[in-house]
């Protein structure tokens, strides 16, 4: 009669990678890049569409106004400190 062997145990260290690797991302900066290509996909339209460099320019102006605003203000004292 042969003997079966228990199942094997996963390795626990797999989910704390997974979860090290989720906090090491840089939301912020993710965020700010996906802003400023929405603004400038905006800006290509408004220029190639309608000829209007004037409101082109204000677009990409009023983004990287409002992603200074966000990344200067935006983040926490705490995280500020942690110098990551």
């Amino acid at each position: 009669m042969p003997i079966h062997l228990p199942p094997k145990i996963r390795v626990k260290a797999v989910p704390a990678r997974r979860q090290a690797a989720v906090d090491s991302i840089d939301w912020l900066g993710l965020w700010a890049l996906s802003v400023a290509f929405c603004a400038l996909v905006l800006a290509g339209v408004a220029y190639f569409m309608n000829t209007d460099n004037v409101g082109a320019s204000c677009i990409l102006a009023g983004a990287a106004a409002i992603i200074a605003i966000i990344v200067r203000f935006g983040a926490n004292d705490d995280e500020a400190r942690d110098g990551d």
